[in-house]
């Protein structure tokens, strides 16, 4: 596949971190051998392009309103009462019960709709996947996605080119045909991603990601259920405190202490599947001010309050110039350890995050970013 062309903009270089001495490196040659995928890295690939600008400018700035409004609902509701509007107030608080309480069945057709996001972007939204993925997933045994980085958005990446593209249930619109072709019913109806829990319980956005029909919370609940059905689905490793120290034009994640994804894999024996999109870190700007206190909500309440702009007649729309790239490969399959050690995790984790290296620096120059470098926080 030849280059893609990106006008190359001059970014101060930013040096991976160097992983913790006699990490990886703890395990043996047969154990690397058994976890590193081997195989082709050539790409494959599907381009979404919507099917207008405007519709595709709609599907974003309503759920990114969704995403403002719904927290903001319960204080609205407040303030109702406070001041004595007790209409409002109860349609206000006749709109939280619904959303908490009403049952949301999935629907094929609210995927279609927000992958008309895509349409905003002039150059699309693409899926990439190496050949050598293609030759693990046959087996159908479940898998992982380690999608990289969340951005400060929705992170497009993860909501355009992950589960969202396969609830849509046109897997010959949607993906490349050598992925729809493993594809069966029962494989299609498992596949999910995991979400903040915070998220279940904001009003209007519970409807909206059941809506989608591939959203999970990110508890260890959650995520062994998902693991016992031997599901494909994919997760933000990063979370939280990779939005909360985005900045414009960093490739950045955050990794150093996140290594329990890392210890529920090794305990159900899982396959591993890394990405990471190149363009998401250009599509939005951050406001550097108040960085403090989203940090402390952070630590403190277990949330954070992006501040964002992208376009400059509309913040809430990313930037249309900027192509998006996700590039899933780099496997490792993990070996089923019930229990396994702090030093085993350590070492594999440490192993991921030189295979999500690798997998950077095996494609950015394709996608026009040569000039950057992973930072691992």
């Amino acid at each position: 596949m030849p280059p893609v062309s990106r006008p190359v903009r001059r970014l101060r270089t930013i040096e991976i971190d160097e992983l913790p001495a006699g990490t990886s490196s703890s395990l043996s040659p047969a154990a690397r051998s058994a976890a590193v995928v081997g195989g082709s890295t050539d790409l494959i690939g599907h381009t979404l392009r919507g099917s207008s600008r405007v519709r595709g400018a709609i599907a974003i700035i309503c759920v990114l309103s969704i995403l403002l409004v719904g927290p903001s609902l319960p204080l609205a509701l407040l303030h109702a009462l406070w001041s004595g509007r007790l209409h409002l107030a109860a349609a206000l608080a006749a709109v939280i019960l619904a959303s908490a309480l009403l049952p949301v069945r999935e629907s094929a057709l609210a995927a279609r709709l927000y992958l008309q996001a895509a349409g905003f972007l002039r150059h699309g939204v693409s899926f990439w996947v190496e050949r050598r993925v293609m030759d693990v997933m046959q087996a159908d045994d479940g898998s992982m996605w380690c999608m990289h980085p969340h951005g400060t958005s929705v992170g497009f990446g993860f909501t355009l080119n992950g589960a969202v593209r396969f609830k849509a249930k046109r897997p010959d619109l949607y993906l490349p045909a050598e992925v729809t072709s493993l594809l069966s019913d029962e494989r299609l109806a498992r596949i999910s991603g995991v979400q903040a829990p915070l998220l279940f319980r904001l009003p209007l956005v519970r409807p909206m990601m059941l809506l989608f029909g591939c959203c999970t919370p990110a508890t260890k609940e959650g995520m062994f259920g998902l693991f016992r059905q031997r599901s494909d689905f994919g997760i933000l490793p990063g979370g939280m405190e990779e939005v909360a120290l985005f900045e414009f034009g960093r490739e950045r994640v955050y990794l150093k202490r996140r290594k329990g994804f890392i210890k529920y894999a090794l305990q159900h024996g899982y396959l591993l599947l890394l990405a990471y999109t190149f363009g998401e870190c250009d599509l939005y700007r951050s406001v550097g001010a108040g960085k403090r206190l989203r940090m402390w909500l952070l630590r403190r309440c277990g949330f954070v309050v992006p501040l964002f702009y992208g376009a400059w007649w509309c913040p809430l729309l990313p930037r249309a110039d900027v192509a998006v790239h996700t590039v899933v490969g780099a496997p490792l399959q993990l070996p089923r350890i019930a229990e396994p050690t702090a030093e085993q995790v350590t070492a594999y984790h440490a192993l991921y995050v030189e295979a999500l290296t690798r997998l950077f620096d095996d494609h950015k120059a394709r996608f026009g970013y040569a000039d950057r470098r992973l930072e691992v926080i």
